[in-house]
């Protein structure tokens, strides 16, 4: 059923699962989700649907965990608010890679690796990037000639300044970027002559300079090594998600406003802020908004560009519209744009910069803003008459009297703050502080 309901919480939501090419999938009983979750939007006395979008590294599982948490940490709903919500969660595939180490050989039966649960073998290791990058010959054989050497190097061996890709590992991923079509002009995150030897060259470099990625982790060559793999599906997850937000995403947030006059609130987490954001701003190439906009924006953490929302990107960072600019106009969303960012998050903070290519060669001064980052650690940029709150605080329940048509940006790292592995608090979502953030959010968007 589609309907999932929070165990031990009184709350539920719908959950409606896509496939890689944005295609609904039905449920186990044969259901149609989506169906579903119009039907309780047209209910008699629903005012108000709230839509969410998980982020990069999301299998049903994640999703279904993430949703759970992110809807149950709070109930600030109450009987005098004048709000009656349905909440839908949606699901696209977004898991880039398994966290499991490779097994040394093909099939994981030379040496002495990792083993159980915790490992996965060259051959099925293939089989992971091949459904995220494509599933053919040429693309296979590339992945196979990256991950048998990526195995073939010992897990704990140190890597140093004077390491090098083997040139045939440089070649295949080469002929990757290639392929995927990946190297032209996509804002930044593959154009300008990617190198898999310079990816490699700054990874081995990110650890000495900051420490922030905990564990060794670009101090092991085996990590220095998947590196460039890693970026190649950071960007494909990155264009999934916004082809997603444009197509079934932004048809959902359609076929609601169409149905009904509730009032319409999206959610985003990490690549789902891309998501929720393209759902309002629709088609690529033709903006269109709903027939009613949007009544409120959350962005928790957005993994997508600080002036993706700025009607003038400053020249020295060269110029143009933000891809996303025509989100914060009114006709799009009527009511309050909030987005949050945390010192502790690195995926953003430190993994955004690095899968760009940049890892922070073009930070200015502490006052201000660098050439690439994402909002989840910076804010949004660019954005006339938009306000910074004062910083979130653990325990509080903040209202901080939101007004329609503003984008607020908001210092979360005091609640935003559980580090776990590499990617640090960047999925530390699950707060009754941000439950509340949104749901004030709402209220003001419904005035």
């Amino acid at each position: 059923m589609s309907l999932r309901r929070i165990p031990g919480k009184s709350q539920s939501y719908h959950l409606i699962s896509y496939d890689k090419k944005g295609r609904e999938q039905r449920d186990a009983d044969g259901g149609v989700a989506s169906d579903a979750a119009l039907e309780a939007v047209k209910a008699p006395g629903v005012t108000d649907v709230f839509m969410m979008s998980h982020g990069w590294q999301g299998d049903y599982v994640d999703a279904v965990s993430q949703y759970d948490r992110w809807v149950g940490a709070a109930d600030p709903d109450s009987d005098t608010d004048g709000i009656r919500p349905v909440a839908i969660g949606l699901h696209w595939p977004s898991k880039a890679w398994s966290n499991r180490e490779l097994k040394e050989g093909s099939t994981g039966l030379l040496g002495d690796g990792p083993s159980g649960e915790d490992s996965v073998t060259v051959d099925e290791a293939v089989d992971e990037f091949a459904a995220q990058l494509g599933d053919d010959a040429e693309t296979r054989a590339a992945l196979r000639e990256v991950l048998s050497y990526a195995a073939s190097v010992p897990i704990d061996q140190e890597a140093s300044d004077a390491d090098e890709l083997p040139s045939e590992v440089a070649d295949a991923y080469r002929r990757l970027v290639e392929h995927l079509g990946a190297g032209g002009d996509d804002g930044g995150l593959l154009g300008g002559g990617w190198d898999p030897d310079a990816v490699f060259a700054d990874s081995l470099t990110t650890q000495a300079d900051d420490g922030l990625l905990g564990d060794g982790w670009f101090s092991r060559l085996r990590e220095a090594v998947l590196t460039p793999l890693r970026q190649l599906t950071f960007w494909s997850d990155k264009n999934r998600a916004r082809e997603f937000g444009e197509g079934a995403a932004a048809q959902l947030v359609r076929a609601i406003t169409d149905a009904s006059d509730v009032r319409v609130h999206l959610m985003g987490h990490s690549f789902g802020t891309i998501v929720v954001s393209s759902a309002v701003r629709g088609a690529n190439g033709s903006p269109k908004p709903p027939s009613r906009p949007v009544s409120s924006l959350f962005l928790v953490q957005g993994a997508v560009s600080l002036w993706a929302f700025a009607e003038h990107v400053p020249d020295k960072f060269g110029g143009g519209r933000g891809y996303l600019a025509d989100v914060v106009r009114p006709e799009f969303v009527s009511g309050p744009i909030v987005v949050t960012r945390s010192k502790w998050d690195y995926a953003v903070g430190k993994y955004y910069p690095l899968a760009v290519r940049l890892a922070g060669q073009y930070l200015l001064g502490e006052d201000e803003a660098p050439k690439y980052g994402g909002i989840g650690s910076f804010g949004a940029h660019g954005v006339a008459g938009s306000i910074q709150l004062p910083p979130l605080t653990s325990g509080s329940r903040p209202d901080p009297g939101f007004e329609s048509g503003t984008l607020y940006n908001i210092d979360a790292s005091a609640v935003i703050a559980r580090l776990d592995g590499a990617s640090g608090a960047h999925s530390d979502i699950g707060h009754p502080e941000l439950s509340w953030l949104a749901w004030n959010a709402a209220k003001a968007g419904a005035r």
